[in-house]
């Protein structure tokens, strides 16, 4: 019989055998967590421990166990384009397999599980704080974006773990598990999956806050907008009242916080708003306030190929890609009056008066302006503060980007102002913020060791510590020595830079 029908025939036998295991009854797995709760969330540096439970049917012989703890994100995009036969394009991305090593003394001699017998097989992860590298091995037009990838994604889209609406599509999902898995070792060298289980876990890495983004005021080609300027009329035939400018910069990161905290109050952040009127002339008065509205809008972008940069709204649309798209939601915060606030008269400064160096000549300083005012004129400027806390009925999660999917978050405000002529509708201002989710994790907590683990390191450090003995060199190895003498360590002479003498070698210590 040739070598090809011998692999042939060892497949068909291991083919057969899982068959009869499927028939006669897979064995019972139990992945079990040490002080676990339903609904309990892992971070960075978090202990994932347990066991792993199997009780064969019958007697079964089985070569490895293997247990990992693995992270993988998949993504779906529905194809309309005629010229193709499959109604969507998928991909998935392992980006996180970690292995429990298992001792021989763990398993059962011989390799076989005896009907009714229940095995125990130990198992120990911790959540990493990062990536490898080759987790990321695709190309990247910026070091920052390889750096991005390389940091954990929060699980996302699966309500099994999160118990509510992350506001993630269908199209993308990020799942953690243990998985477990039998194998038999095949003599083609190829490993036969007799049985296998996984139990999903809710893990939300820490994210750190990152510094504000860099967006030009005025510019078409960002999905922000951080300032704008409208003009206002006294009435419907009736000449100008003004310009007022509304403006803002992004408000500092929702932090998150860490599962273990004892924390109930929701996660804030604070938004200012900036207001500045320009009346057309003295009489012209400040317009009334109306309502601001509060939203924030989740984005989630997806792929089926990776990305070599940070997806954006804009970038989508200027390089379209069937294999490439966006899913928006929003969800209301708050709606109030702020008709209160209080308008704060202002006399231009002269054209040639310096100002702070801190002070941003964009428009969305609220300073004075030369080219928009006239040394000596008046105008008004007012501030609101927006209270931003995320509702507890969704599931939030930290921004991220990964390879083929990436969850941005932007603050949309909707200022209504009045103007005191009679049939002028109120005037609506949109702002556009960006604003960062991040997450606080157990970074200043170790993960505890186990007693393997301990043990090995105790016994590295007394090694280490092991006194050494020290003897004087046998004649024979008196003057043998190779080395090449080496300076002294005090500072040069005058002796050091004189010409040195010829030596005299001896030829029997060549």
């Amino acid at each position: 019989m040739d070598a090809a029908s011998v692999a042939q025939s060892t497949t068909s036998t291991f083919a057969s055998y899982a068959r009869k295991m499927g028939r006669n009854g897979r064995p019972d797995m139990d992945i079990v967590f040490d002080n676990h709760s339903e609904g309990k969330i892992y971070t960075t540096f978090d202990a994932l421990s347990g066991r792993v439970e199997i009780t064969a049917p019958q007697n079964a012989r089985f070569d490895e166990i293997q247990i990992t703890l693995e992270g993988a994100v998949k993504t779906f995009v529905e194809n309309l384009s005629p010229h193709t036969t499959r109604s969507r394009t998928t991909a998935l991305h392992n980006f996180l397999k970690l292995t429990m090593p298992l001792r021989d003394t763990d398993y059962p001699q011989p390799r076989i599980a005896e009907a009714g017998q229940t095995y125990k097989f130990p198992f120990n992860f911790a959540v990493p704080n990062q990536l490898l590298p080759r987790a990321c091995s695709h190309k990247c037009n910026t070091e920052h974006v390889h750096h991005a990838h390389l940091q954990l994604p929060p699980s996302m889209g699966c309500r099994e773990v999160s118990g509510q609406d992350d506001l993630a599509p269908e199209m993308a999902k990020v799942q953690y598990s243990i998985k477990v898995k039998v194998l038999r070792n095949g003599e083609d060298g190829k490993d036969v999956v007799l049985a296998e289980k996984l139990r999903k876990l809710h893990v939300v890495p820490a994210q750190a806050e990152l510094p504000p983004m860099n967006i030009l005021t005025g510019n078409s080609e960002s999905d922000y907008v951080l300032s704008k300027t409208k003009t206002l009329r006294k009435g419907v035939f009736s000449g100008k009242l003004g310009k007022i400018t509304v403006s803002a910069i992004q408000p500092s990161a929702i932090i998150l916080p860490s599962p273990s905290s004892d924390a109930t109050l929701p996660a804030t952040a604070m938004a200012t708003l900036n207001l500045r009127f320009d009346p057309h002339d003295k009489s012209s008065q400040p317009p009334r306030l109306g309502g601001l509205t509060t939203k924030i809008k989740s984005s989630t972008f997806y792929a089926a190929r990776p990305a070599e940069y940070l997806p954006s709204h804009y970038t989508l649309a200027a390089n379209f890609e069937a294999i490439r798209g966006v899913y928006d939601t929003s969800v209301p915060l708050s709606s109030r009056c702020v008709e209160a606030v209080s308008w704060t008269k202002h006399k231009a400064a002269p054209a040639y008066t310096r100002r702070n160096s801190a002070s941003s000549s964009d428009s969305s300083d609220c300073s004075d302006h030369p080219s928009e005012a006239k040394p000596g004129s008046e105008y008004y400027s007012a501030t609101v503060l927006v209270p931003i806390t995320l509702p507890s009925s969704k599931t939030w999660i930290p921004t991220f980007h990964s390879c083929i999917v990436s969850r941005t978050y932007t603050i949309d405000l909707s200022l209504s102002i009045h103007t005191p002529g009679n049939g002028v509708p109120a005037s609506t201002v949109s702002l556009h913020l960006p604003i960062q989710i991040a997450a606080d994790g157990n970074q200043n907590e170790r993960t505890p060791m186990t007693a393997a683990e301990a043990a090995a390191e105790l016994a590295g450090a007394e090694e280490f510590l092991r006194p050494r003995v020290i003897e004087i060199p046998r004649p024979e190895h008196v003057g043998n020595s190779v080395l090449v003498p080496q300076a002294s360590d005090l500072p040069p002479s005058y002796e050091d830079f004189a010409a040195s003498q010829p030596q005299v070698v001896d030829p029997g210590r060549c």
